[in-house]
């Protein structure tokens, strides 16, 4: 099961689902990737998880923004890779510059690149964008402290915000699309603008057509990065689920997705070995149980590391996850990724698997066992209830896993299924002893730290938290987090050196108790077009949902024939 979220940190929003369904009809006589159209003119064939009809929506600041929207169509000034650490590309912009202590953020901007329709890109249209943002509330989803955007010259633009900005490069030059001022300056609300008759952008490819079962993004003729891009156009799909894109991407009838595929050595690269590729994105999210700290006992660090003991991992992996995982580190990093950011202790600290300890450590802590075998303190009993999302098969069967071995040290642990707005709701406002998710950082440790270990992304219960869904607190890790606000980007030691005090409380603390670094999966065929990441060559994210790194890699792909 695919996971992961674009939008909402830590939270599950995308599942894989199992239902059948025929091929969906493509709606579009364009041609196709397995057509044997000449090489320059074929289409490829994108299935990005979408199910049902689909509908045009191409505003690039709304939070349902259709596929391909962001990186295809519009871009960013600077391309983050999240599979390669502190790697930050130009694009739009060629160099940033802070000053008043991350207060000021100065962008050059390339001065050879035109919009879709022929006008040229400027200054004024980045300043427009930016100010659009600060004027209209409901745009502004980041949070952006912006006083002032305002273009210096045809190729500078300059930013002012309310307070250092340092942390927040990535949604400022990376998450930010630029929209042109000659068009977008006549929408009357831009926050409800769908844009889906010719949406107008500097990105690769255009709109080319729009229809329930599909649509197809065409070359941008006039892109401005020489000799790209190469591929013709994408044609995007919906299917029924999963099952049915699975039967679609072993039929030949796929170019290019990202599913949870059980078994995918035999369900798919068998079935055509020498074309059938995937790539394991393991560098983005963490599977964790949450506990909720707030409530007793799961505020007592003993019960946490006693949770952890139990938990034979690997064969958590094996069973629950087809393999696909990772062992997790102590650090809460995804490794090897941020490998160069985990103090040298901690590097090669492994989680325990030790049943006897896990009891040893309850013991140590005054929890006795009763006459049911379950240890209790105070006369309140190690009972946990662990929420989990319906329908989410791999989650569920890691909890059937995890309910035996923690029986075995005596803690009662009962899954509970629900729906997602259920779940989502109870995630926030702290409903919960237990909750199984993933956590998500972004593109440098701060983030990740920030998101899951912040008291400021958290709130009392009742109130809902913003991403820190333990709600966790310790003011030596607010501490370094604020150090690191008021820090340079660029002066890496730095950073490291209060990362590293942040590793120091979290490996003692368990605020969170890792399961596996966990895998998105990308996989491609080689028939009709080359050019995807590998292992080897990791310039984007493999991801065809990715934003942006799904235009990042469409203007890299080279036709085959």
């Amino acid at each position: 099961m695919r996971r992961g979220s674009k939008r909402r940190l830590l939270a599950a929003v995308a599942t894989a689902g199992v239902l059948a369904g025929a091929v969906a009809a493509c709606g579009d006589s364009g041609g196709s990737g397995t057509s044997p159209a000449g090489g320059s003119d074929k289409i490829i064939n994108v299935f990005t998880g979408a199910s049902g009809q689909l509908t045009p929506n191409f505003n690039p600041f709304s939070q349902t923004a259709t596929p391909g929207t962001l990186g295809m169509i519009f871009e960013a000034l600077f391309f983050f890779n999240q599979a390669r650490a502190d790697d930050i590309q130009p694009q739009l912009g060629t160099e940033y510059a802070f000053d008043d202590g991350g207060k000021t953020l100065t962008f050059t901007l390339r001065n050879d690149v035109k919009w879709s329709d022929g006008q040229a890109f400027t200054a004024d249209d980045v300043a427009f964008t930016f100010n659009l943002i600060k004027d209209n509330e409901k745009l502004n989803t980041g949070g952006l402290p912006i006083t002032e955007a305002r273009a210096t010259d045809p190729s500078h633009v300059t930013l002012k915000f309310s307070q250092g900005i340092y942390t927040r490069l990535w949604t400022i030059a990376g998450q930010t699309w630029i929209v042109p001022k000659h068009l977008w300056s006549g929408v009357p609300d831009p926050s409800a603008f769908t844009n889906d008759k010719n949406p107008v952008g500097t990105g690769p490819y255009k709109l080319k057509s729009f229809a329930p079962q599909n649509y197809v993004l065409e070359k941008n003729t006039g892109y401005w990065e020489v000799g790209k891009p190469k591929v013709a156009g994408f044609r995007y799909q919906t299917f029924s689920g999963n099952e049915s894109g699975t039967a679609a991407l072993a039929a030949g009838q796929l170019d290019w997705t990202g599913m949870f595929i059980p078994d995918i050595e035999k369900q798919y690269v068998s079935k055509d070995p020498k074309n059938n590729k995937y790539l394991n994105e393991s560098n983005l999210y963490i599977t964790n149980l949450v506990p909720n700290l707030a409530r007793q006992p799961w505020d007592d660090v003993a019960v946490r590391q006693a949770i952890s003991y139990a938990l034979d991992r690997e064969q958590i992996i094996k069973l629950a996850f087809s393999g696909y995982g990772k062992m997790p580190g102590t650090a809460a990093l995804p490794v090897p990724l941020y490998q160069d950011y985990i103090k040298p202790e901690y590097r090669d600290m492994k989680l325990e698997y030790d049943p006897q300890k896990a009891t040893q450590t309850l013991e140590q802590a005054g929890y006795a066992k009763g006459s049911d075998g379950i240890y209790a303190k105070n006369g309140k009993k190690l009972a946990i209830t662990c929420l989990v999302v319906q329908g989410y098969s791999d989650y569920i069967s890691a909890l059937q896993i995890m309910t035996q071995a923690l029986k075995e040290v005596g803690i009662q642990f009962t899954k509970k299924e629900v729906s997602y707005a259920s779940f989502a709701n109870a995630q926030q406002v702290g409903d919960f002893d237990m909750i199984i998710t993933n956590g998500y950082g972004g593109p440098s440790p701060y983030i990740w730290y920030n998101n899951l270990f912040a008291t400021k992304q958290t709130a009392p219960l009742g109130k809902p938290a913003a991403s820190n869904y333990s709600r966790y607190s310790n003011p030596t890790v607010d501490a370094s987090l604020a150090t690191i606000e008021q820090t340079d980007p660029k002066n890496t030691d730095a950073i490291k050196a209060e990362i590293g005090k942040i590793q120091d409380v979290i490996v003692k603390d368990f605020p969170y108790i890792p399961l596996q670094q966990s895998s998105a999966l990308a996989e491609y065929r080689t028939v009709n077009v080359t050019g995807f990441p590998t292992e080897d060559n990791h310039y984007a994210l493999a991801l065809p949902f990715g934003n942006p790194d799904g235009g990042i890699v469409a203007k890299n792909l080279v036709p085959v024939g």
